[in-house]
């Protein structure tokens, strides 16, 4: 009776290891929820672990399906070369990856895109002003990439704490439930 019961601790203290298993979307180009203001030639996903051939994605605005050229996958990235010219709009990602544990998993990605179109004029100062405008633009955009792919790592880096520190206190405990079954 008491090792059935030792059992069923244990296995209830390992559920949440299993749990945590899934593979989950960590970064996306463009980002989720972004305003993209230059033309987008490939759309990049990087997920928490490495993903298995068989995955994909498709592009998808109000009006149509857009297909990508190619879709490549390189370990934990799945990059899609767009073969056309977008037009302005709401569009997103769907994805869907098999995962290293086998499992199918599915999510989107919403953006949008908002490029502007250039207009030439022959005054100089004009043209200066106007190089300037995307190249801010440009940095502002990268900025909030990289805070959002830093909140993924440290979100990412505290799931990890969160199973070690599980892991070892199944282990604490089997020790704890090993040596007082040895001393009876």
């Amino acid at each position: 009776m008491k090792k059935i019961m030792i059992l069923l601790v244990l296995a209830i203290f390992s559920l949440p290891v299993v749990g945590q298993a899934h593979t989950t979307l960590s970064s996306s180009t463009p980002a989720e929820g972004s305003v993209v203001d230059e033309t987008l030639e490939e759309v990049v996903l990087t997920f928490g672990t490495v993903i298995e051939q068989g995955s994909t994605m498709t592009l998808e605005s109000e009006e149509m399906t857009y297909d990508f050229e190619e879709i490549t996958l390189s370990s934990e990235m799945m990059t899609g070369a767009i073969k056309e010219q977008l037009p302005n709009g709401s569009y997103t990602i769907h994805w869907e990856i098999i995962g290293v544990d086998g499992h199918v998993i599915e999510g989107e990605v919403p953006f949008e895109l908002a490029v502007e179109v250039a207009e030439e004029e022959p005054v100089e100062d004009t043209n200066a002003e106007t190089e300037e405008e995307p190249i801010t633009e440009k940095a502002i955009d990268t900025e909030q990439e990289s805070a959002q792919a830093s909140e993924t790592s440290e979100e990412d880096g505290g799931n990890m704490l969160i199973t070690v520190l599980l892991i070892l206190a199944v282990g604490v405990i089997g020790f704890i439930v090993f040596r007082l079954l040895k001393k009876k």
